[in-house]
């Protein structure tokens, strides 16, 4: 390791969402200058230090922020997530780029980038040829596949690496408290019989772990690679059945595939009229597809993460039994 984050001045794109909220905390405990970048507040009033209000998309606003932090390291991570949209609301995730690598140029003092993609860039079951031979899942892993491109295309002058969450989750989710985990914890949610497949997880501190060690690394080891970052894959039912535990103190509901398919196709109806679509085919997809991705790469350069599943489990269980009424499961 060759780096010390302690004083080293560090911009972060989209601090104030989930996984920059636990990045944040993480190089502030460290020592590290933090300056996050984002159009809305942090999550944590003690994060307001941090933040600076900022546009990806407005060029002359990212080119002032990093000329004024003089950053050492980017963690590129402002984007649009939601898988649902479409492409002209993605814009950030390939134009916010753009702007960020033309600003690392105007400061020019040997900035590392760090830039997010994410596992969708693959879709389950494609075995690329090259790390640039995409078969994106969804509008929003098309957009991450293309910020990739961007990099290989506009910023092989700079030092970057891409980093590809897989499924994260921890406290601070910004909708499994709503979603999967309510459903777990109401006794709703039903895993297939007779179908357990593998997917790629990643508990939101190992990932922040895991790019820290990407700073801490030799820059030969790192410099135009691109890791994965998570944890072990593991079946599923191991993952969904550690919540239930923890949540209502037994595994979830096993039911024959059948009835998922016969609720899916309900959601998909209530879905197009406005109401309550828990289960639809999108998600039938996702419970029941093999999602694992390859880890080994990532461990040999930048380690397994500290947490194990238990200890991510009563962490995030206990931030759902103290959020606000509107994130409660109860």
């Amino acid at each position: 390791m060759n780096v010390d984050i302690a004083g080293l001045s560090v911009v972060v794109t989209g601090g104030s969402g989930f996984i920059g909220t636990h990045l944040v905390e993480a190089l502030a405990g460290r020592g590290a200058v933090v300056t996050n970048l984002d159009r809305v507040p942090p999550k944590l009033v003690k994060h307001a230090e941090y933040w600076r209000v900022c546009d990806l998309l407005d060029r002359d606003s990212v080119l002032a922020e990093l000329r004024a932090a003089r950053p050492r390291v980017v963690f590129n991570l402002a984007a649009l997530t939601d898988i649902s949209q479409g492409p002209e609301a993605l814009m950030v995730n390939t134009g916010g780029l753009l702007n960020v690598i033309d600003a690392i140029r105007g400061v020019d003092n040997g900035c590392l980038l760090i830039h997010t993609s994410t596992q969708l860039v693959m879709r389950p079951g494609h075995e690329p040829k090259h790390p640039l031979d995409f078969a994106p899942y969804s509008d929003y892993g098309a957009s991450k596949a293309e910020s990739e491109l961007i990099l290989h295309e506009h910023g092989m002058d700079l030092d970057w690496v891409t980093v590809r969450p897989t499924n994260v989750w921890g406290p601070w989710h910004p909708t499994f408290a709503k979603q999967i985990w309510r459903y777990i914890d109401r006794g709703l949610y039903m895993h297939p019989n007779g179908r357990d497949p593998r997917r790629s997880y990643g508990y939101v501190a190992n990932v922040v772990f895991q790019l820290l060690r990407v700073v801490e690394a030799e820059r030969s080891e790192v410099t135009h690679q691109t890791f994965y970052v998570g944890d072990e894959p593991i079946a599923s039912s191991v993952w969904l059945d550690s919540f239930s535990l923890s949540l209502r103190g037994k595994p979830v509901r096993r039911v024959p595939s059948g009835l998922l398919k016969a609720a899916a196709f309900a959601g998909e109806i209530s879905g197009r009229f406005g109401g309550p679509s828990p289960i639809n085919y999108g998600r039938l997809y996702r419970m029941t597809t093999d999602y694992a991705v390859p880890m080994e790469p990532t461990f040999a350069i930048l380690g397994h993460g500290p947490v194990s599943l238990g200890e991510g489990v009563k962490a995030t269980v206990e931030w759902i039994r103290s959020t606000a009424p509107e994130t409660q499961t109860r």
